[in-house]
Parts: C-alpha cells; structure tokens; sequence
C-alpha cells in the first residue's frame, strides 16, 4: 500500500470514528492529513483538482439532507462533512503546489 492510500484511510478512519465518538480537534486532523496528502501526492489534472473542490463545496449540502433517516442520519451527515473537510485539504495543497509551480521559474 503507498502512502496516498494510506492517508486516505486514515481520513475515512478519522471520519468514521469521530461520527461516533467525539475527537478533540477531528476536524483539524482531518484537515492536517488531507494537506499532507496534498502534499504528497498532488493532483496534477485539473479536472481531478476540479472534482476535489466540488466533493468539497458540495458534500456538506447533500449531507444535511442525510438527516432526515431516522437513527442513522446524523451519523452519515457527519461522516460525509468529514470527508468534505479531507477532500478540501487535499484540493488546498494540490492547487497552492500548482499556482507556486506556475510562478516559480
């Protein structure tokens, strides 16, 4: 397994337990592991960057009409804002890698 799927498991990992159980600063790790995904395995395509950012701007609106199902729907809400926040740490280091990529010479 390399690195990049490994940091995407731990995003889920994170995301799954912290809908569950509450994890001082969730978010923040989330956040912090999805940079470090970023960073490390940057996406080069811009459609790819581009999907990141939708998943980003767009997953926490659907969520929240994952609510309404009965027992379960707070959980799936907060498990897919987790992922949101990952996939916007990701979409964050990938396109700062691509602007600083532009400009340097």
């Amino acid at each position: 397994m390399n690195l990049d799927k490994g940091l995407i498991i731990v995003i889920v990992l994170l995301a799954v337990v912290g809908a569950f159980v509450e994890i001082p600063m969730g978010s923040l790790a989330i956040l912090v592991v999805g940079l470090v995904s970023g960073v490390t395995s940057p996406l080069n395509e811009i459609g790819e960057r581009t999907a990141y950012l939708l998943v980003a701007l767009a997953a926490p609106a659907v969520a929240d009409s994952l609510e309404v199902i009965p027992a379960v729907g707070g959980y799936l809400n907060s498990i897919v804002d987790a992922g949101a926040i990952g996939a916007g740490g990701i979409w964050l280091a990938s396109m700062t890698r691509a602007v600083v990529n532009r400009i340097k010479p």
